[in-house]
């Protein structure tokens, strides 16, 4: 006996629940990671190439700070959650994940404040304290910058995909996500680092970065999560036929369509 068409509805919209719920669990999750992880630095050359071979500064290395080991992720989930959600669930969980920060910085605080406790051989209590101090204890400036270069990216990634996706009729999953994803983490890494670096040390009397300091450390990250964009595609491709496969593919194209009925801008 077939399933009453009531029944198989709210089925349908249970599923569609669970997979919002899901990617705003992944997107805050990759997002908060990666502004924890941010307080790390580390070298690294492309095929044994760094800047200085490349034209992009006098350095032998790159350098970038670990949070773009996962920032990148929150672009695949941005672009999902735009694709089948649309705009409006892409802000919420933008503000969401803002806030989470946010309300974690206490927290990290306290967790920083409290004395250490080595139980490994090698390491003093001093050593296991400084430690936690230079990993997760990132500057006010620094949040501040973050959050705010991440909201005008956010905004500005979501325009960007939207815009592609209506010029393009819906085709091309790649280049709409890869688009609004190079475009919009252009401004976010620019945005970050002289905000962090530039102008808001300059605003409060600290000593800042030069200009081409900052601009250096700008485009090296920026190198990196261009190329990571343009990597990632496949998981973005693989995200996308799970989603499709979870839902089936007609409730799926529903769901797409009501999110961008007529893609306005």
């Amino acid at each position: 006996m077939n399933e009453p068409a009531s029944e198989s509805a709210k089925r349908l919209v249970a599923r569609e629940q669970v997979l919002a719920y899901v990617l705003c669990a992944l997107f805050v999750g990759f997002f908060v990671a990666a502004e924890v992880l941010g307080g790390k630095l580390f070298r690294f050359t492309l095929f044994g190439r760094g800047p200085a071979d490349l034209g992009l500064g006098d350095g032998p290395e790159f350098v970038a700070t670990a949070g773009i080991l996962a920032f990148p992720l929150t672009f695949v989930m941005t672009d999902i959650v735009n694709e089948y959600f649309g705009r409006p669930l892409v802000r919420l969980f933008t503000w969401i994940a803002i806030a989470v920060n946010l309300l974690l910085q206490p927290v990290i605080r306290a967790a920083i404040a409290v004395p250490a406790i080595s139980y490994t051989a090698g390491i003093t209590d001093a050593d296991m304290q400084r430690g936690f101090e230079i990993a997760l204890g990132q500057t006010t400036s620094i949040v501040f910058a973050s959050l705010v270069a991440f909201a005008l990216a956010q905004w500005l990634d979501v325009r960007v995909f939207t815009h592609l996706r209506r010029l393009t009729g819906g085709k091309w999953l790649w280049l709409r996500a890869q688009g609004s994803t190079v475009i919009s983490q252009l401004v976010d890494t620019f945005a970050v680092i002289f905000l962090a670096f530039v102008l808001i040390p300059s605003a409060i009397g600290a000593e800042p970065w030069s200009f081409a300091n900052a601009f250096s450390v700008s485009l090296t990250n920026y190198v990196y999560k261009f190329l990571i964009a343009v990597g990632i595609t496949p998981v973005l491709y693989a995200v996308h036929a799970a989603v499709d496969a979870y839902l089936g593919k007609d409730a799926a194209a529903a769901l797409v369509h009501h999110a961008h009925p007529s893609d306005p801008d």
